[in-house]
């Protein structure tokens, strides 16, 4: 049975293997050509989705695939930031639990941005084509609306790192951006093309996206790093415990 310390570093360790399939993710994307032809179009030329995504629907679909299963492994791993947070935070904990609900909303909406997604996927036939673009738009709102609700999942997680020190605090201070960059997920409804549009703008997916995948990936390894340490000296610990002997001579 796996001691305690051990979930504990599987859990810190489930945000490397988020952002490993983030990455894997973007990769199979870029393998679709996403400037070529068909173009992945923006919410402004959504009735062009259909074709994009008849020319590579295996790869999209793998590509939501990964997307979703990093999503879970996030979630996974806001468990074990929490009992971070938490624990350096105390009773009140209030920059903590609004981490663990803007993790849950934001990582809820996302995941229905990707079903709509996985939909669209399955209606790219004549007969059905034209739900597509509506589908389309739909899931990627929805993707930008999670990003949106990760902000408050950020600015929860530097209110606690800023007032304690629970991790270090350039951590804090990359949460606070990666914040102010997801904020403005928010504005996508407003723009159907351009750098804020929810399907391929820079500021509308691109950069509030890559700022989320970054920071997970470096607090997943700050806190699998302590963890390691913690448990090399859990195990220390117990080798040097003085032991008891019983009256009949044996180890106790």
């Amino acid at each position: 049975m796996a001691e305690p310390t051990d979930w504990e570093g599987m859990g810190a360790a489930s945000g490397l293997l988020a952002t490993l399939s983030f990455a894997l993710g973007f990769i199979v994307f870029m393998t679709t050509d996403p400037t070529g032809s068909p173009p992945l179009p923006a919410v402004e030329n959504a009735q062009q989705a259909p074709a994009y995504l008849a020319a590579h629907l295996n790869a999209y679909r793998i590509e939501l695939l990964l997307m979703s299963l990093g999503i879970a492994l996030f979630l996974w791993f806001v468990g074990s930031l929490w009992v971070t947070l938490k624990g350096a935070e105390g009773d009140a904990g209030r920059g903590s639990m609004l981490a663990v609900i803007g993790a849950s909303v934001g990582a809820g909406l996302m995941l229905v941005g990707l079903v709509l997604g996985f939909t669209s996927g399955l209606s790219t036939s004549p007969s059905q084509a034209s739900t597509v673009p509506a589908l389309y738009t739909a899931g990627a709102l929805l993707f930008a609306f999670g990003g949106g609700a990760l902000a408050l999942f950020f600015f929860g997680v530097a209110k606690v790192i800023l007032q304690t020190n629970a991790m270090a605090r350039w951590l804090g201070v990359l949460a606070f951006i990666a914040a102010f960059l997801c904020v403005l997920a928010f504005l996508t409804p407003f723009f159907d093309a351009g750098v804020l549009n929810a399907a391929t703008g820079a500021l509308g997916l691109w950069t509030w996206y890559a700022a989320f995948v970054v920071w997970v990936f470096l607090a997943s390894l700050m806190l699998t790093v302590k963890e390691r340490r913690l448990a090399k000296e859990a195990k220390a610990a117990a080798a040097t415990e003085p032991r008891m002997t019983g009256s009949d001579g044996g180890v106790r």
